[in-house]
């Protein structure tokens, strides 16, 4: 039976300043400072640990348009233990870290598919043949009012079909309203799993076909509390299976 597992995380805010947060005493704000780093290395000991085949990121992978170079070179530092077992990553750009930013950009290694300013289609091919199309596109400004949803459509020859979106789920969120969507609408494209970002808290929009949101994995302010951060998801000819 194909099948193949991954890792869905979203909205790791590399490099929060932490705003607001100031007050308290410099060695526990040194440390808050440091948390969004040690949680994305805690997600690269995740995936390892459970063998996925690859990782999808929906979105503001960093917290300021301007990337700092820092924040860029602990994640690069990631993919590549990632890209050493083996594990492709695939990302696209959300509101905070988009791509009409100006701002020095690094190089990833080969195992890292960043997504255009387009819809498009990236393809995961296992060892045992198991393709995996999955579609995504990166904001190519801050401000995305427009229904992307809409362009996304769902092409055929694959065993399994990911969609990454990093938008606002109508009536619910109190988020900006980016790249807004409905249930409906998701579950019209006839995919297997919505990996979404954008929203601070983990959230199951449906269940058939799972449509998640993960959450931030780091809290920036008193209200984003709780688990959540990232998901192992495991697909199957049988159906989807979900857990932390």
């Amino acid at each position: 039976m194909k099948q193949v597992k991954f890792l869905h995380t979203a909205d790791l805010h590399l490099d929060s300043p932490m705003v607001g947060l100031r007050h308290l005493p410099k060695v526990i704000f040194h440390r808050l400072q440091e948390s969004t780093f040690t949680a994305l290395k805690n997600i690269t000991d995740a995936a390892i640990k459970h063998e996925v085949d690859f990782v999808v990121i929906a979105g503001d992978l960093y917290d300021a348009e301007d990337r700092s170079i820092r924040a860029q070179a602990v994640l690069r530092n990631e993919m590549v233990r990632l890209a050493d077992k083996g594990i492709k990553v695939y990302g696209i750009h959300g509101n905070h870290d988009h791509l009409g930013a100006k701002s020095v950009m690094i190089d990833f290694p080969d195992n890292v598919h960043f997504f255009s300013d387009q819809v498009a289609k990236a393809d995961f091919t296992k060892h045992d043949g198991t393709l995996v199309h999955l579609y995504g596109f990166s904001y190519p400004e801050r401000h995305v009012m427009e229904r992307w949803i809409e362009k996304y459509e769902k092409i055929d020859g694959a065993d399994f079909h990911v969609g990454l979106l990093h938008g606002h789920f109508e009536g619910v969120s109190d988020h900006g309203k980016y790249a807004s969507f409905r249930l409906s609408e998701l579950i019209e494209k006839d995919y297997d799993y919505w990996a979404l970002g954008h929203i601070h808290k983990r959230e199951f929009l449906s269940q058939q076909p799972y449509v998640v949101y993960p959450g931030n994995p780091q809290g920036r302010n008193r209200k984003e509390l709780g688990e959540k951060g990232a998901y192992i998801v495991k697909l199957t000819e049988a159906g989807a299976e979900v857990f932390l």
